[in-house]
């Protein structure tokens, strides 16, 4: 069993065994060299998740006292490594879609900037840094790049996107995902009963912040189709198990649990979501989950939701106060 205990670590359970390990990923197809680098850099115990890994590798690995996952997105196989004892991991193949994330540092406060104005207009600059926790000369930086990209301009009234649907179309080509850890469980209750009975398990177990997104997030903004997937956001993990849940594997989970790294997929503090007891993730969050989602008819429950979104983005852009 592998839960999160944050965006970089993870607790390994075998039994009475308990193992704390640190998340190391690589894009890139490693050597034995490579592992003796990072052992160097990591004291501390370490699940290294890899696209692929040839035996000596694998050797590396191992011979270090580490875990690892080769992750190619069809199949997951691994070794882990928990106080002594070894889990082999094995997944049937199944067809997923291509890893968005790019190499090297994601520029998450422009993420979240583009959010905001997707929202509505805003004043100024000052405004945009104080909602974005950007600090305002990163601000200046990011609306110059948008700016040139055509997706923001400046109007007489403050900072505006220049076409929401551009905006649309850009988030979810380029969007990278949340990053930080997932894991998937699968339950037989509907799906809207398994996203409360997540959400009350992680609220008792102190897990920080939390946001529903995917088919249950949208079935609320803009009810349109019966939801197939829970995705539940939450800043530390659990084990699902205790809220009926199942481990299962991409092709059958029906609920995800995702600790991110983009601290974007909280909504605004002070924005009114109408969520009722179930709170929900930023809005272009559920778009990316939605657009992700399984099923046949997922293309048009995304093209349902966008015009949802700009519906009430047209009537937010009637007031440019905080």
């Amino acid at each position: 069993m592998i839960v999160p205990l944050d965006a970089d670590h993870v607790e390994l359970r075998s039994g009475p065994q308990r193992g704390i390990l640190r998340v190391v990923s690589s894009p890139a197809v490693l050597n034995p060299s490579d592992i003796a680098h990072l052992k160097s850099r990591h004291r501390d115990q370490v699940l290294l998740v890899v696209p692929s890994a040839a035996s000596g590798v694998r050797s590396a690995i191992e011979a270090a006292g580490w875990s690892w996952l080769v992750d190619n997105r069809r199949q997951v196989t691994g070794l882990l490594q928990v106080a002594g004892q070894q889990v082999s991991i094995e997944t049937r193949d199944v067809d997923t879609p291509p890893p968005r994330t790019r190499p090297g540092r994601v520029p998450w406060g422009t993420f979240t900037l583009v959010r905001r104005l997707a929202e509505r207009p805003w004043a100024g600059q000052q405004q945009l840094a104080a909602v974005t926790g950007v600090s305002q000369p990163r601000v200046s930086q990011a609306l110059a790049a948008l700016t040139e990209q055509g997706l923001a301009h400046r109007t007489p009234a403050g900072w505006d996107v220049a076409d929401i649907d551009a905006v649309f179309d850009r988030w979810l080509n380029s969007y990278p995902g949340p990053g930080g850890l997932r894991t998937l469980w699968y339950g037989l209750e509907p799906p809207v009963q398994q996203a409360e009975a997540a959400i009350n398990l992680l609220t008792s177990g102190d897990c920080g912040r939390i946001a529903i997104s995917g088919d249950v997030a949208a079935d609320r903004v803009a009810p349109w189709r019966a939801p197939r997937r829970v995705v539940v956001y939450a800043q530390s993990g659990v084990d699902l198990t205790s809220a009926g849940l199942t481990p299962a594997d991409e092709e059958d989970a029906t609920v995800e649990l995702i600790v991110p790294k983009d601290p974007g997929v909280w909504p605004r503090p002070t924005a009114d979501e109408a969520s009722g007891s179930v709170p929900l993730a930023d809005p272009l969050q559920i778009l990316w989950d939605v657009a992700r989602a399984p099923g046949p008819d997922t293309d048009e429950a995304v093209r349902h939701l966008r015009r949802t979104l700009r519906d009430r983005r047209q009537r937010a852009s009637g007031s440019w106060a905080a």
